[in-house]
């Protein structure tokens, strides 16, 4: 019986926290996204990319392989871009960082969507959506789903002051498929 009970408690799944490290934004896409957003008159489509690094705390006893996952970072129903993080090992409890590239195209009608959500808060509540598949070794190469659903709060006046700290929140749910 008590061997059950260690079992439960190292086995039994934790979810993990995250925070934006890094977001690498060249100044071209800089200008490009604040134009699209705040410009009234945009009235052509223009994709830009970039990229995020993500701190995860992994709390759980055993360590994790993701492979290549994708995303969907929504507003309302408007998908704002498509996100695909780089497969990762992930170590039990402990940290490691997950690199995403993002890209993301910002029609006119987005832009005028945009442009009334941002203006005059310049703070925006976005959709974060997608399945990573995840390959646990030490429990004998189980194969699961892991689904992230998150909201997360933009702060758009951060991504001309300092793009690290356009994240101020996220509130996020996760489950696990087999």
């Amino acid at each position: 019986f008590g061997l059950l009970v260690v079992l439960l408690v190292l086995l039994w799944p934790r979810y993990p926290t995250w925070a934006v490290k890094e977001m690498i934004i060249s100044p071209e896409t800089v200008d490009g996204l604040i134009s699209s957003m705040t410009n009234p008159n945009f009235n052509s489509s223009k994709t830009f990319t970039m990229d995020t690094h993500v701190q995860i705390k992994n709390s759980n006893y055993v360590s994790a392989f993701m492979s290549e996952a994708h995303f969907t970072v929504q507003y309302d129903s408007h998908v704002l871009a498509d996100v695909t993080v780089e497969r990762m090992s992930v170590p039990g409890r402990s940290d490691a960082t997950a690199v995403a590239h993002a890209r993301t195209t910002i029609t006119p009608e987005v832009s005028k969507i945009l442009f009334a959500a941002v203006i005059p808060s310049f703070h925006l509540r976005v959709k974060v959506t997608g399945m990573a598949p995840v390959k646990v070794t030490s429990l004998l190469g189980l194969k699961v789903q892991a689904k992230l659903n998150c909201w997360v709060d933009v702060d758009v006046l951060a991504l001309a002051q300092n793009p690290n700290e356009m994240v101020v929140g996220h509130e996020c749910t996760y489950a696990i498929g087999i």
